[in-house]
């Protein structure tokens, strides 16, 4: 049985939008939860009376508001206000909300364009792909030009983005960039593996035929693309269709009905799309 977590304070009418993940919370668990959980995304806006103030006014919790203002007013760190504030709930145990503090203490070091990266990232790891692009061309348009290594990492994440959306010619100039901008290997190996997504068999292979000091590298794409493909092999989606192909076949030369393929290929084909469009909100 899953432990049962008692709520303090009361469930707020108006929320508070975590501009951060873009949420809206209702409760001072809530709060504490999408501090935990996003952890890398929290810098010194979070000390402020606004979220103080929604804690006293929407969540009943005046003795916790109160001891955020003083600290709003000592001007103290963001790593003590949202520790105060995991305490005050006491959802977590203290080795996590330590490892909280330690998380927000670190970042405090990062430059202002590390940190938009972050926030970046974060976008890109949960998916939401267009305002991860978005905040990507803006850090971009912005890095000055002494940032090399910063600009190649950015420019690699952006090609991830536009791998995952299927746009691999994108992807492809994106990868290149970064690898000549700071010279990551993956970086290349990712480029290599976009032309091989894009490309037709023979104009991959002349592509690298006319490229032999990357040869190396595509020999190590080629393992992870017969890995990928050998694991693709193993999933119930590739065993649906290999049952569905035999269906039609058994079908067309029996009956010669093949409505019951083409629908449940429809069916794949839909739910494919929705998670595509999906990926594409903003």
């Amino acid at each position: 049985m899953s432990r049962i977590i008692l709520g303090t304070g009361n469930y707020a009418e108006i929320p508070y939008f975590f501009e951060k993940t873009y949420v809206n919370l209702y409760s001072l668990e809530e709060l504490c939860y999408c501090f935990v959980e996003n952890v890398e995304l929290i810098d010194q806006e979070i000390v402020s009376d606004k979220l103080a103030r929604w804690l006293d006014e929407q969540c009943g919790l005046p003795t916790l508001a109160h001891a955020l203002y003083a600290l709003v007013n000592q001007r103290g760190s963001a790593s003590a206000y949202v520790g105060m504030i995991l305490e005050y709930a006491g959802l977590y145990p203290a080795k996590t909300i330590s490892h909280v503090e330690t998380v927000i203490r670190n970042s405090a070091g990062l430059n202002p364009y590390e940190r938009q990266k972050t926030k970046a990232d974060y976008m890109l790891q949960n998916g939401r792909y267009m305002l991860a692009l978005d905040r990507y061309d803006e850090l971009l348009s912005r890095l000055p030009s002494g940032e090399r290594e910063l600009r190649g990492k950015v420019l690699h994440n952006r090609g991830v983005v536009n791998a995952r959306l299927f746009l691999f010619e994108r992807a492809q100039e994106d990868f290149l960039a970064a690898y000549q901008s700071n010279g990551s290997v993956e970086s290349l190996k990712l480029f290599l593996t976009a032309h091989r997504m894009q490309d037709k068999e023979e104009e991959y292979v002349d592509f690298i035929a006319g490229h032999p000091e990357w040869y190396d590298a595509s020999l190590q794409v080629e393992r992870v693309v017969e890995q990928a493909a050998g694991e693709y092999d193993m999933t119930d989606e590739n065993r649906m269709l290999f049952t569905l192909r035999v269906c039609k076949e058994e079908g067309s030369s029996t009956a010669g009905n093949a409505t019951p393929y083409y629908g449940e290929i429809e069916k794949l084909t839909s739910a494919l799309k929705d998670d595509y469009r999906e990926c594409m909100k903003v």
